[in-house]
């Protein structure tokens, strides 16, 4: 680590008078500090970081030193080879800055097959820690067992059926199923029925019984929800921007129903009930043909709910969860039950990196069905060029502690700012203005020449999502120096609001 690492997490440290999910600074003026493994552990497991021994976030982060930087380099160094499992190895660096001694401990994320690390004295449960934000936070019973899953190679969907039988699976789409793979793999073409479908994944024996996986079960089953009755899509038509919200009437849904049958029969279904509660305009082409336009792209949307029926957590920790298709004025969301599989990362998301699968029997099968996966690793691109065909920004996706969240909103980032964005896809009778960010945020710096609370700044631009005016807007323009707090004490009060910093 160089010391100009050290320094540059100081400055964001007191520029910003909070700490990051990659920052973390610790009191030691008078030994050292009672709880650090925490850190230690939450820093191996989610992004790495540093950790800066010497200063005091209860007083505006002030440079107060440490005890005695040699005894303090020993405490850290064995704590993480004696009491975090795995060892972690940090990267440790004594320096001066303003006068006082600091130590600064870089910490990397350690490999995916070596997670969860955790502090021993309290075991794997309660010692295990993850970053979310700027706090560490105990890993949930889910976290921890969707690692140690991982590391032991567990594919949940080849899992027993308990209680089914191959009864249970449609014999004609079986039959189909078993002659198309023949065809296309000559030396499969030997084996007997039984044994084809459970080289397939199809079925498989425990404890002397035959019984479908849940990737037949899923796929082929005659009725998949009489054996798991959560494995469904919900879909629900909310008449406002957020769940809660209420119609003329009163009414709190314009349209909700539960979407049941194999992945392919949820699949078409969520794209009927999609089609049916979607705005349609009728455009003129170039060639004065009229063309029904959808609000959304429908090839953009059918690959988001393939995904989360293919990709989603199948396991008994997450099996009384359903999708949810939620669809509002502004956007629409879809959600399904399980983090990013393995060495997935967001970022990874979209471009030319292997990733890896959490299904991978279903994943084969539906390729080789051909009715759901057409080519494979091509479906966050498709959503990507879909999007910007019409016009509007791309989707958006959110990891969650035990869900993933795929957004596509309906305007370009926000028409007409003092009255709130217009719903609707552009149309050949009226086309929308669109704004781009950078320009959002020219408008927000104007608009705080006065002090304004977030809900202040979503009501001018037109935008109703938190997270998206907050990590779009709001927290580049305070990183820039451009936007900063009026309660520095207390960044995360209540009454917050912002202004512009004058240059």
């Amino acid at each position: 680590m160089e010391k100009i690492e050290a320094i540059n997490a100081i400055e964001e440290l007191k520029k910003y008078q909070t700490e990051t999910n990659k920052i973390e600074a610790k009191k030691a003026l008078e030994g050292f500090p009672k709880k650090c493994y925490d850190t230690f552990s939450s820093f191996s497991n989610k992004y790495g970081g540093i950790i800066i021994f010497g200063i005091n976030e209860e007083n505006k982060f002030s440079i107060d030193g440490v005890y005695d930087l040699n005894d303090l380099q020993k405490q850290v160094s064995s704590m993480c080879s004696d009491s975090m499992e795995p060892a972690v190895r940090p990267d440790i660096l004594p320096f001066d800055y303003e006068g006082k001694k600091l130590l600064a401990v870089k910490i990397d994320e350690i490999a995916q097959n070596k997670k969860p690390c955790y502090y021993k004295p309290k075991g794997l449960q309660k010692g295990s820690f993850t970053r979310i934000g700027d706090r560490d936070e105990p890993m949930t019973d889910y976290e921890i067992y969707s690692l140690q899953s991982y590391n032991d190679h567990i594919f949940e969907d080849k899992r027993p059926t308990r209680g089914a039988t191959i009864d249970d699976l449609n014999n004609e789409y079986l039959n189909n199923y078993i002659d198309k793979v023949k065809v296309e793999k000559p030396h499969f073409a030997k084996n007997d029925f039984e044994k084809s479908l459970k080289l397939c994944g199809i079925i498989d024996t425990s404890d002397n019984q035959v019984y479908p996986t849940l990737a037949g079960t899923m796929i082929f089953g005659e009725f998949p929800q009489s054996f798991y009755p959560q494995l469904f899509v919900a879909c629900v038509v909310v008449p406002g921007n957020e769940l809660g919200d209420t119609g003329e009437f009163g009414e709190r849904f314009i349209d909700n129903k539960r979407i049941e049958g194999t992945i392919e029969e949820m699949l078409e279904g969520t794209m009927n009930f999609l089609r049916r509660n979607m705005k349609t305009s009728v455009i003129i082409n170039s060639n004065g043909e009229r063309i029904n336009r959808t609000e959304y792209p429908m090839e953009a949307l059918r690959e988001a709910v393939a995904n989360s029926l293919i990709h989603r957590d199948y396991s008994t920790q997450t099996e009384n969860a359903y999708i949810s298709v939620n669809m509002y004025n502004d956007r629409i969301e879809i959600i399904n039950p399980g983090n990013l599989y393995g060495t997935n990362k967001l970022e990874k998301l979209g471009t030319a990196t292997t990733m890896e699968s959490r299904n991978p029997t279903i994943v084969r099968i539906l390729e080789e069905k051909g009715s759901v996966i057409e080519n494979r690793h091509s479906g966050i691109p498709t959503m990507k060029r879909e999007m910007k065909k019409y016009g509007l920004p791309e989707p958006e996706f959110y990891e969650e502690r035990d869900s993933f969240k795929v957004i596509f909103r309906n305007t370009s980032v926000a028409e007409n700012s003092q009255t709130g964005a217009q719903t609707g896809a552009q149309t050949g009778a009226q086309s929308m203005t669109h704004i781009t960010i950078d320009e959002l945020k020219e408008k927000v710096l104007n608009y705080c020449k006065i002090p304004k609370s977030s809900k202040e700044i979503r009501e001018y631009v037109g935008l109703s999502s938190k997270t998206y005016v907050a990590d779009s807007i709001i927290k580049p323009l305070l990183k820039a120096g451009m936007l900063e707090y009026t309660n520095k004490k207390s960044i995360n009060a209540r009454n917050q609001k912002y202004i512009t910093v004058k240059k």
